[in-house]
């Protein structure tokens, strides 16, 4: 059964340890104007190795539908076939075509396999605007097992293109319980094309913002893919693989802002330095996670590993950060839909909500 993280935490509890004290940290050449040090905490250590490493993840867990069927054959009128959600395994998927260039996909994934207790609800409407250009509005909602509304994620795709030859846009806003202002702002360009009748290159370029109102800061990371590939096999799994390169930004809380348009950028802080990454992501058909293996370094010299356990739709995700001497700086797990809990060295914990440190 999948586990979740109680609500109630955000409301009832502040984390320890979360205005911890910094540490002075030279940049790397070029990161800030003559030089300049900046004191940096464990926590802007944390957010800025968790921003990286779920960038991939994230980044997944929005175009798996795009290959695997889940939303359809992108870029064709070949919808599947109408039906209503039969319950398998605790999934239960519905098709219902509206007209002759709209489709609505709806997947619902349950904390028991009969279906009773749902767990996360997505709903995507699929709409063909031409033969080369297509939308997507999908929206993720996510509950506790009492029924409580964890999250939600509106994301939208503009898609141009062929069918396995396209560039997207995709933004994303992410709303905590039931709060009507975002507390994640995400926006990517990819473009796919064909390298043989089963894998693609992908190149990619992101950019987000998180609002921590916990440490008082909001958190930028925008970055690029470079070495990219989907590769799709005969049992509907997709997996993404590449490198990615970004810079990590920091400034007062709500001062950060994420450009409307490609390229992502983010603006309104202070470059704290670059982070490097690369590993691969792999989704079955039913878009849950499969593997996870990314690894890489930040800009001072901290390094950081993440791996999968378990079998879907049952998969957790493990991450270790360590410093440049092999100590320990933090540990977390989250499940397949990014929550969960991060443990620092000292044993103070943060909260972790659809692939973003937040609390």
């Amino acid at each position: 059964m999948r586990t979740r993280i109680l609500f109630a935490i955000l409301a009832s509890v502040v984390i320890a340890g979360c205005s911890g004290a910094g540490s002075s940290l030279t940049n790397p050449s070029g990161s800030n104007p003559g030089g300049s040090t900046q004191s940096v905490s464990k926590q802007d250590v944390a957010q800025g190795a968790t921003e990286a490493a779920f960038d991939p993840i994230e980044a997944g867990t929005l175009d798996a539908g795009l290959f695997n069927g889940n939303m359809g054959v992108t870029l064709t009128a070949a919808a599947a076939p109408q039906s209503t959600g039969t319950c398998k395994n605790g999934v239960e998927h519905t098709v219902t075509v509206i007209s002759s260039n709209q489709t609505q996909y709806e997947t619902k994934y349950f904390y028991d396999k009969a279906c009773a207790e749902l767990a996360r609800d997505v709903v995507s409407l699929v709409t063909l605007n031409s033969s080369s250009s297509e939308t997507v509005v999908r929206t993720a909602k996510n509950y506790n097992l009492s029924g409580t509304l964890l999250s939600t994620r509106d994301t939208n795709f503009n898609i141009t293109g062929s069918p396995g030859n396209f560039s997207a846009v995709v933004t994303s806003d992410v709303f905590i319980g039931t709060s009507t202002s975002p507390t994640i702002m995400f926006g990517r360009q990819f473009t796919v094309a064909p390298q043989s009748s089963t894998v693609y290159t992908l190149a990619a370029n992101s950019g987000r913002v998180v609002n921590n109102a916990n440490l008082n800061h909001s958190y930028g990371h925008m970055g690029v893919l470079s070495n990219g590939t989907i590769t799709l096999d005969i049992s509907g799994d997709v997996t993404f693989a590449g490198s990615h390169a970004g810079t990590f930004i920091r400034g007062p809380m709500g001062a950060l802002t994420l450009s409307s348009a490609p390229p992502f950028t983010v603006s309104g802080g202070t470059a704290l330095g670059t982070t490097n990454l690369s590993g691969s992501v792999e989704f079955d058909a039913n878009c849950d996670i499969v593997s996870v293996n990314v690894n890489g370094t930040l800009w001072n010299g901290d390094s950081i590993v993440v791996t999968s356990s378990g079998t879907p739709p049952t998969v957790a995700i493990n991450g270790q950060i360590t410093d440049p001497s092999n100590n320990p700086v933090a540990t977390f797990t989250v499940d397949q839909y990014g929550d969960g809990v991060i443990t620092y060295a000292d044993g103070s914990q943060g909260l972790i909500v659809d692939w973003h440190l937040v609390r």
